[in-house]
């Protein structure tokens, strides 16, 4: 695995919003990038919660709050795109 996960990441992205283009991952590869995705976003959602909770500085306490809200939707985003990706790939043709 020679490309750092933020590079597959693009890739993947890519993928799903470029039509006629193929990606160079197969649909086994893609789907645990996805996962992997999913996870990682989780895991900094879960960090700007802690983040959150040793806020004592106001200004601190907004910034927090930011963090949390971009870190939720980065994951529901990852998870939706997982979710989807998931589906259409186990449906039959």
């Amino acid at each position: 695995m020679s490309s750092s996960i933020t590079e597959r990441l693009l890739l993947l992205t890519r993928g799903f919003f470029a039509e006629g283009e193929t990606s160079t991952l197969n649909h086994d590869e893609e789907f645990k990038e996805l996962e992997d995705a999913v996870e990682l976003a989780k895991q900094e959602w879960l960090a700007a919660q802690s983040y959150f909770d040793y806020a004592t500085d106001p200004e601190l306490v907004d910034h927090a709050i930011l963090s949390i809200q971009v870190a939720e939707r980065k994951y529901m985003y990852w998870l939706k795109q997982a979710k989807k990706y998931g589906l259409e790939k186990r449906t039959p043709q």
